[in-house]
């Protein structure tokens, strides 16, 4: 798969995700599809296959009510890397957020194998308390 190809893959995900459209997502993922979200926030840790997506974004959305800006996106390989912002609510609090994102994505037979977040996680704390 091609860079341009592997970076397409990237923006339907993200594209079924600004929609909250789960069938989208879901038909976007790898059997073996792991998502790992690192920090201390309560959708945080490792979810594997797409029940486990579906777990997680269950997780996210049951928190926070969030909609990602792409700044960056580029791929090297099957590695495709985008930079941007999350913006949003805290649905507990309604107070909002605003943090810097980094998420990493692999694709493998042009499906989502492997989702990484990397995100300020003391904007998202703020808002959460």
């Amino acid at each position: 798969m091609s860079s341009s190809e592997a970076v397409a893959v990237a923006r339907r995900l993200y594209e079924g995700f600004a929609a909250r459209d789960t069938a989208a997502i879901g038909a976007m993922l790898h059997p073996e599809v792991r998502v790992y979200q690192a920090g201390d926030l309560p959708w945080a840790g490792t979810y594997e296959g797409p029940a486990g997506v579906g777990e997680f974004l269950r997780a996210l959305l049951g928190h926070v009510d969030p909609r990602v800006e792409i700044v960056d996106l580029f791929a090297a390989g099957d590695a495709v890397v985008q930079i941007g912002r999350s913006r949003g609510k805290a649905l507990a609090t309604g107070r909002p957020f605003d943090a810097s994102e980094v998420h990493v994505l692999r694709i493998r037979d042009g499906l989502v194998a492997r989702f990484e977040a990397f995100v300020d996680v003391a904007a998202f704390r703020r808002a959460l308390s």
